[in-house]
């Protein structure tokens, strides 16, 4: 055989034997996972919108998306992602998506709060509540969107309604003045004077310098 041949012949092969060795390309799914890894949230998301376009039931794809929605600082993106992951293949989400369905709520609940969407944002941290009782900073969390709410709904006319989530900020958030103030607020506004007076007696010993809970008190006295 002419040398020539020879050589051509062993670089093919040479060449066959490494296309072998290095496997096939990476699939889509692969690529996102990459591209979150080394911290492109944007060409993740690209990657793992076309692994959605050639597999619409990837598990990992819609993980995949919604983490880099979460990256992108879209959460209401990821947890519309999310929500599609746990129809697709519930136990899928269930064994891999606690992480990121919990940071998702978070981060909308600090969204919807910055948005004025208070009713929403106490529905997430509601559901984070729920997932993650015990999460770092869920209590100040949840009870600035107590408080929030409480507002809205005391200045959209439901006090009843209001009330009650002030008393539930007052056990989540003893320290937040706002709430006790909210609270004994309504009660006078309501001629509740006893129950006002009990529940500023609370207030004084979280808040004894404050000069907001003696103005109140001096009120409810007034009424007995």
């Amino acid at each position: 055989m002419p040398r020539r041949f020879l050589l051509a012949f062993f670089v093919g092969s040479a060449l066959l034997a490494a296309g072998c060795a290095s496997g096939p390309p990476p699939t889509p799914v692969e690529r996102g996972e990459a591209a979150l890894a080394a911290g492109d949230w944007r060409e993740a998301r690209d990657h793992f919108a076309e692994a959605l376009r050639l597999d619409g039931r990837s598990a990992r794809a819609w993980l995949g998306r919604a983490r880099a929605e979460l990256a992108g600082r879209d959460p209401e993106a990821a947890l519309r992602s999310l929500a599609r992951l746990s129809k697709v293949d519930r136990d899928f989400f269930v064994g891999n998506a606690r992480p990121t369905w919990g940071e998702a709520l978070e981060a909308a609940t600090v969204d919807r709060l910055a948005r004025g969407k208070s009713r929403e944002a106490l529905a997430s941290v509601r559901a984070l509540a729920r997932l993650e009782p015990g999460r770092r900073g869920l209590d100040p969390l949840l009870g600035r969107t107590l408080i929030a709410e409480a507002d809205r709904l005391r200045w959209s006319g439901d006090r009843k309604a209001a009330l009650a989530l002030y008393r539930e900020a007052v056990q989540v958030v003893p320290e937040t003045l706002e709430a006790w103030v909210g609270a004994a607020e309504i009660l006078l506004e309501s001629r509740r004077g006893s129950e006002a007076m009990a529940l500023l007696e609370a207030a004084r010993k979280r808040h004894p310098t404050a000069g907001v809970i003696r103005a109140l008190t001096l009120q409810a006295m007034a009424m007995r």
